[in-house]
């Protein structure tokens, strides 16, 4: 088992290993200049290696992204500037070498004209966010729709998995050293580790679970699967969220069935083991007189006499946005006020009218789409989803895929029920390596 684990931190790149031990630092000290060090590791990687190792370190630093937004020299993320030098590089050395799919490309082009049209009737979007926005779009869309790939699925999961860690120990640190937090009150209540919010993580953690387990019933799961299952589990329990706890309950046990599918004997053998476990548990616990169980913070999250109590106000949040949406005039029902003009828009008639203290998101993506593309653009922005499954399904040659394959895409929805993703560059990093998992062929 330890010779396992050697084995994997043999894997380590060094730019990966070196911005580890920066982020980690500075969950102890909150040092500013190691922020910097992590940006030039970055950009330095970004120009001198083979830009296969900078994908990977992108997906390394995702689950650390809050972390650059702490920095005191200016007020964007610095990761910005390690992902431009990525694209930069991109653009200089593989553009104009590679090939695309053609769709794929006319979707591109059509989902951010779509996007800048915005500008025309929501004055809002003429912001630097909105030319972010677009750079990084264009990127991850290059690298979804491109025929050429850089590097392994096995070495980007590898990669977003040593970042969750990093991203965990950066958290743990940052709450035992550096008490004067956002999250200083209740860190272990709602544990956000590096990612700034505690559902993102828990997303992490559920999706890698997936992208190691594999994606042919009954093949054999190697033990570090299972080590790495439980680290992820333990983690993504740390962030005490209510979508963790049924996402990840529902997964399994979809996992568990359609692995086992070809044998109805295992499974209720095992099944049986299970729920004879869970017995025997619970009449220990029962005999024992503990009350801790009751106790814990995930159980008063549950805890709620209504529906507003139960979703974290979410409903009501919902419900404001979708009644806005059909009093706006048409032509925001129809084409939206766009991805990063929305939240401004709409809470302009929220502060009016007093409905919320401050400016509030819909936690919903799929109602983000909406209001954001509208009814026209919801089924632009579909295709373009579509297409990217459909590229990466030719470029591989995959004539089938077996239904466990397609959990960490009903992981992702389900997660979009209080998420916010499609401002985030970062989803779309993660939508990439969900396409990846779902056609890959390396176990």
């Amino acid at each position: 088992m330890i010779g396992h684990i050697l084995a994997l931190a043999r894997k380590i790149n060094l730019e990966i290993a070196l911005c580890a031990i920066f982020i980690i630092i500075y969950g102890i000290t909150t040092s500013a200049p190691l922020l910097l060090l992590v940006v030039i590791v970055g950009i330095v990687s970004a120009a001198v290696l083979p830009f296969g190792r900078s994908l990977q370190l992108a997906f390394f630093l995702l689950p650390c992204s809050e972390v650059f937004t702490q920095s005191p020299y200016i007020s964007i993320s610095l990761l910005t500037f390690i992902f431009l030098a990525m694209f930069g590089r991109y653009i200089l050395t593989h553009v104009a070498e590679t090939e695309y799919s053609q769709p794929g490309l006319l979707l591109l082009l059509l989902v951010l004209l779509y996007e800048l049209g915005h500008v025309f009737y929501n004055p809002i979007m003429v912001s630097s966010t909105t030319i972010r926005w677009s750079i990084f779009f264009i990127f991850t869309s290059f690298l979804l729709f491109d025929r050429n790939k850089y590097c392994s699925f096995s070495q980007l999961r590898f990669a977003l998995l040593c970042g969750i860690i990093a991203s965990t120990l950066y958290g743990l640190l940052h709450q035992q050293f550096a008490p004067v937090s956002t999250h200083s009150v209740k860190i272990i209540t709602r544990f956000a580790g590096g990612a700034g919010d505690p559902n993102n993580f828990g997303l992490f953690c559920l999706l890698l679970i997936y992208f190691y387990l594999p994606t042919i019933p009954r093949e054999k799961i190697p033990k570090t699967t299972y080590i790495i299952i439980l680290m992820m589990l333990a983690f993504g329990t740390l962030t005490v969220s209510r979508s963790f706890f049924i996402v990840a309950t529902l997964s399994l046990l979809m996992y568990f069935f359609f692995y086992y599918r070809t044998a109805l004997g295992d499974i209720m053998v095992r099944f049986l083991i299970f729920l004879n476990g869970l017995l025997i548990l619970f009449c220990l616990y029962w005999l024992s007189g503990a009350t801790f169980i009751g106790e814990l913070d995930i159980f008063a999250r549950f805890n709620g006499d209504n529906l507003s109590d139960l979703t974290g106000s979410r409903s009501d949040i919902l419900q404001e946005y979708v009644k806005l949406f059909f009093e706006l005039p048409y032509g925001f029902i129809l084409l939206g006020a766009g991805i990063n003009g929305y939240l401004g828009y709409y809470n302009y008639y929220f502060l009016q009218a007093g409905l919320f203290p401050e400016v509030v998101g819909p936690h919903n993506t799929l109602l983000e789409i909406i209001i954001s593309f509208g009814l026209l653009g919801f089924v632009l922005f579909a295709t373009y989803i579509y297409l990217g499954f459909r590229a990466e399904r030719i470029r591989t040659g995959s004539t089938h895929i077996f239904r466990l394959a397609w959990i960490p895409i009903l992981v992702f929805v389900l997660y979009c029920f209080s998420l916010q993703n499609l401002g985030k560059y970062g989803s779309y990093f993660i939508l990439m390596l969900i396409v990846y998992n779902t056609y890959r062929k390396d176990a």
